[in-house]
Parts: structure tokens; C-alpha cells; sequence
């Protein structure tokens, strides 16, 4: 049982946390101060209301230490370095391209910020402790809901811009991904003893055989989003799967079996729907439409290469040239305005962001406590891969959105909730195990595997 701090205890224990986040509201500030005095010639004159977002920022970050500290929160005082700083970041970036109606601060798409702390707060305070294997209950549950979401979008959504949306523009696939999380998590775990037992020895049952139900759901899901034409949720999905399943077992032919499905379901997509077929042809040769389909890839190409080592200088890119700039292309106006240098360092925070993550699901020592932080990290990281290989060309473009730093109001949401699942779990690891849940089972090279 973990010591119950004292407030002054709790403002001393989170005294790191207290220092990254003067120090990432410090450099926010300073970008944000460059940015105005950039634009103070095409104004008439500095208004408050034109640091609202900067104040915000700054208000939050007392909210969430202050909350940290009352409640004597004794989880990760350093996972919320990185992601202040990537957060800010995003805010400062749509701040440049014009994305805050500060005349209508109150407008939904506004509210995601502070929906998003809030949710992360009662997150992280819900499920601390030994509360978090409440979820584990829910696993099927997550399954069964996340296809009717799914069933659901496919019969009443509405299209724009190549995705699907609900009512008020709410994109579910995102709570989607959390609930296969939550899904994946809860039916490996239940399966412990017996995915521990084939590692250690020849004679237990094949672990594909064990995991045949999950691979069954997935598929399910899969085959609901290629009807939908989603292929960047079907790559997250695949590439979720794999790393999880390595993360468990240690083993590269769970990584190829589901690399081998998701390779079945691109091919499945390119054969029955000209949209993944016009898509690959546009990554493979955007100058077969330069002024229609392939008209942002080579705009945002051609930023970045503008951009060259150093950027143009924040705020004097033309990020208006590229379409979706705000949202899937918002790396290639990073590209054109800090430059390969400023490129560097958000991939840097950003692998400093995982790294922090994956070293709560390698701590936790509750099986489905380090599967789950394990499945939100990877959807993160999955995410992230996506939309800078995309950009850059690497990949074809999928849609998928910057984690923290591109405008969307339901990803955002779903982060931090995401964030505060993982906060939970950065307190609860190894102090409040699962009686039902041993510690992950001890990886073994794959001749030892069934």
C-alpha cells in the first residue's frame, strides 16, 4: 500500500512536473510573443483578447498541477513534460493559421481543450488504484459497442473530405480506437495463464488459437471500416495489433500474421474501391493530377523543401497553399516554417512523449494495466508514423491527424482521456495488482513457443 502524502508532501513529490511545465509554458510564450510582434504590422494595435489562447494555456497548467497536487496524486511527475509542450505546440500553430474565432471564444470547437483536461483529471482520479481493473469487466462489452458505433456510421453518417461523420461533425472512430484498446486489453489478460504456460513449454496450446476470437473481432471491424473507405483507421488498427503482441509475447510471427492481414485488407480495398485506388496512384505519381488530387502532396512537399535546414521563419510560411493544412498537412507547414531543424525536435518530444508511455506499461506489473498502456502508446506512436510518412510521401496519405498538434476536436478529446488512463496506471503500477491478473508472462524466443 502506497503512503498517503500530505499536501505539502504532494507540491514537493511533483516538483519536476511543476518546473517542465513553467518551462514549456516559458517557450510557448516566446513563440507566441515572435509570432505577434511578426504581425503587429498588418494590425492596428495589441488586444487582450489576442493572447485568450496563451492565457488558457497558462491556466490550465496551473489547473492540472493544482489538481495534482490537492489530490495527492502520486503517479508520473514527467509524462506530462512532453505532452504540455506538444500541446502547446498545437496551439500555437493553429493561433498562426487563423483557427481561433476569438470574437466566439465559446464555439464547440473551442471547447475541446478544456473538455479534454477536464475528462483527463476525473480519468486519471476514476480509475487510480486498484479501480482500473473495473475496466477490464468491460472488455467484450468495448467490442460489442465499437461495432454497433461502427454499423451505426455506416448507415447514418455523413461524408466530407473523405471521412465519416456523426451529428455535429463527431468522428466515433476515435472513441473507436480506445475501445479496442480496452477490448484487446481485457481478452489477453484473461488469457494469462494460458499464453504464459505455451511460452514457457511446447506442450500448451498454440497461442493463435488462444487469440483466434480477438483476430475475429478485429477483422469484423476491419471489414466495416473498408466499407466505410477509412484505410488510415484499418492501418492504425493492424499496427496496433502487432505491437501489442509483441510487447506480450517477444515473438516477430505475430507481427508478420497481422502484417500479413493488413497487407490482405490494402489489397482487399485497392481491388473494390477506386477511393484506395486513386490513393495509392497519388502517392505513387501525384503529377498525374497536379492541380486536383495530387495538389497537396506536392504543395506540402514543396513547403517543406522551401523550408530547407533552418524554416522560412515561424509565421511568414504560406501554409493557405496547402489544403487541410490545419489538420492532416500541419507537419508540412512545421516543415516550411521551422525548417528539417524544427522537424527534429517535435519527432524528438514526440520520442520522448512514447518513451515515457512505454515505460509505464513495461512498469506496471498488472497484465491488463500494461497491455492497456501498451495499446494507447502504440495507437499514438501508429498515428503519428501515419501522418509524418505521409506528408513526407512515404506512405500514402491516410487522413490520420497529428496527435496534440493538429486541429480536431474529437482526437484531442480522445487523447486526453487516453492520458488520463495512463496517469492512473503511472500511480496503480505494481501497488494495487489484480488479483485475477498476473504480471505480463516472461518473453521467450520463438523456438520455445507452440
Amino acid at each position: 500500500m502506497k503512503k498517503t502524502l500530505s499536501i505539502a508532501d504532494a507540491w514537493r513529490f511533483r516538483s519536476t512536473e511543476r518546473k517542465l511545465f513553467f518551462a514549456c509554458f516559458c517557450t510557448i510564450a516566446l513563440g507566441y510573443l515572435g509570432l505577434s510582434l511578426n504581425d503587429m504590422a498588418d494590425q492596428e494595435g495589441w488586444s487582450r483578447k489576442d493572447f485568450l489562447p496563451l492565457m488558457v494555456f497558462g491556466l490550465s497548467l496551473c489547473l492540472i498541477h493544482l489538481w495534482f497536487v490537492c489530490f495527492r496524486f502520486q503517479g508520473d511527475t514527467k509524462l506530462l513534460g512532453a505532452v504540455v509542450l506538444l500541446g502547446g505546440f498545437g496551439i500555437l500553430a493553429q493561433h498562426r493559421m487563423g483557427l481561433f474565432d476569438l470574437d466566439h471564444p465559446w464555439k464547440l470547437s473551442h471547447l475541446a481543450y478544456p473538455i479534454g483536461i477536464t475528462l483527463m483529471l476525473i480519468t486519471s482520479s476514476l480509475f487510480k488504484g486498484s479501480r482500473i481493473v473495473i475496466l477490464q469487466r468491460l472488455g467484450w462489452l468495448s467490442a460489442l459497442l465499437s461495432l454497433g458505433l461502427m454499423v451505426a456510421l455506416l448507415l447514418t453518417g455523413t461524408r466530407y473530405r473523405g471521412a465519416t461523420y456523426a451529428a455535429g461533425q463527431l468522428t466515433p472512430t476515435e472513441i473507436i480506437k480506445l475501445l479496442m484498446v480496452l477490448f484487446l486489453a481485457s481478452a489477453l489478460a484473461s488469457r494469462e495463464k494460458a499464453i504464459r504456460k505455451s511460452l514457457e513449454s511446447k506442450g500448451g496450446r498454440s497461442i493463435t488459437l488462444m487469440i483466434l476470437p480477438i483476430y475475429l473481432v478485429f477483422a469484423c471491424l476491419v471489414g466495416l471500416l473498408i466499407l466505410q473507405r477509412d484505410l488510415g483507421m484499418v492501418m492504425i488498427l493492424a499496427l496496433m495489433l502487432c505491437l501489442v503482441l509483441f510487447f506480450l509475447t517477444g515473438q516477430w510471427r505475430y507481427v508478420i500474421l497481422s502484417s500479413g492481414g493488413m497487407v490482405l485488407a490494402g489489397w482487399i480495398a485497392q481491388s473494390w474501391l477506386s477511393h484506395a485506388r486513386g490513393r495509392i496512384q497519388t502517392w505513387l505519381d501525384p503529377f498525374t493530377d497536379p492541380t486536383g488530387a495530387g495538389w497537396q502532396i506536392l504543395q506540402g512537399l514543396s513547403g517543406m523543401f522551401a523550408g530547407g535546414i533552418w524554416g522560412a521563419g515561424f509565421g511568414k510560411g504560406n501554409p493557405e497553399r496547402i489544403p487541410i493544412a490545419e489538420s492532416d498537412f500541419i507537419y508540412a507547414v512545421i516543415g516550411e516554417e521551422l525548417g528539417f531543424a524544427g522537424c527534429v525536435v517535435l519527432v524528438s518530444f514526440y520520442l520522448i512523449f512514447f518513451h515515457q508511455c512505454y515505460r509505464v506499461a513495461i512498469q506496471c506489473k498488472d497484465t491488463f494495466g500494461s497491455i492497456l498502456a501498451a495499446g494507447i502508446t502504440s495507437i499514438w506512436a501508429c498515428q503519428t508514423l501515419l501522418n509524418m510518412g505521409g506528408v513526407t510521401k512515404a506512405i500514402p496519405m491516410t487522413g490520420i491527424p497529428l496527435p496534440l498538434v493538429s486541429h480536431g476536436g474529437s482526437n484531442l478529446v480522445t487523447v486526453c482521456i487516453g492520458l488520463g488512463l495512463l496517469l492512473s496506471l503511472s500511480e496503480s503500477e505494481g501497488r494495487y495488482p489484480s488479483k485475477a491478473s498476473k504480471p505480463p508472462p516472461k518473453r521467450s524466443s520463438s523456438r520455445k513457443s507452440s
